[in-house]
């Protein structure tokens, strides 16, 4: 009986050891499951949070009068000859002069050409994950968030009949400021979340329009057309996109 019984043991024992190995593999891989859910959750809310934080920065009540100025953001690209491009900004929290020229950078798509073109004043204003500056929006070097302003081609009264104007107003012999309607793009992403190379997120944002609209009559050339967003996606780049639509109008205030 002892002979008989001697491989027994050793069998049994294999077998528990089979059950271990299978158990704990598949409890490492529903942690390592776990890890990526909670880290992709934590990385949305992130991103959500330096998106909102940047679009509360362009709604500041207090700089609105500034920003209308001719060096503004809105005051720049509110003229004829600049409606239907975008200013462009790279968000840094601890820059209090952020929008400003010297700060900003131009996306426009001329009539004939086949791609935007987005140096006319120059490429401060695109974050820039290669470069050695903090392009970042905080000191955790986590989030990178790129905005993006235009004015829209045509009146908000477009869409909705006498949208924008206070009551009992009128344009021409009122000598009041037509409404027009302004849209803010925040795209907040993560660089160190992505097997993409930092120069081809740097392509995306600097060479791409948020609201791309191809010129009648041109061919645009590969990838040209795409939005910010699209080519970051095509990246596999982590990001959240925030857009924001405003109306400008003429506050009305009544005298005693």
């Amino acid at each position: 009986m002892i002979q008989s019984q001697r491989g027994a043991t050793l069998f049994i024992v294999l077998i528990i050891l089979l059950f271990m190995t299978v158990i704990g593999a598949l409890a490492i891989r529903y942690s390592i499951v776990s890890l990526d859910i909670a880290t992709g959750a934590q990385a949305q809310q992130l991103m959500f949070q330096n998106s909102d934080v940047a679009v509360f920065s362009v709604e500041d009540v207090n700089k609105l009068k500034a920003e209308l100025t001719g060096s503004g953001m809105f005051g720049y690209i509110r003229t004829a000859n600049n409606k239907g491009k975008e200013i462009v900004f790279c968000y840094k929290g601890k820059n209090e002069n952020l929008f400003t020229l010297t700060n900003a950078s131009i996306m426009k798509w001329e009539n004939g050409a086949s791609a935007p073109n987005g140096k006319e004043i120059g490429v401060a204003g695109y974050c820039n994950p290669t470069s050695s500056t903090n392009d970042y929006t905080s000191g955790r070097q986590a989030v990178m968030t790129q905005i993006s302003v235009q004015f829209a081609t045509t009146s908000s009264s477009d869409d909705v009949p006498f949208g924008g104007m206070p009551e009992g107003t009128d344009a021409t012999s009122g000598k009041v400021v037509e409404a027009e309607k302004v849209i803010v793009h925040a795209v907040s992403f993560m660089p160190q979340l992505s097997a993409a190379s930092k120069s081809d997120i740097y392509n995306c944002l600097s060479t791409h329009m948020n609201s791309p609209e191809v010129p009648a009559g041109v061919v645009a050339t590969a990838s040209a057309s795409s939005s910010v967003v699209k080519c970051l996606n095509d990246l596999s780049v982590p990001f959240i996109a925030h857009i924001s639509e405003y109306n400008l109008v003429q506050n009305l205030k009544g005298t005693s």
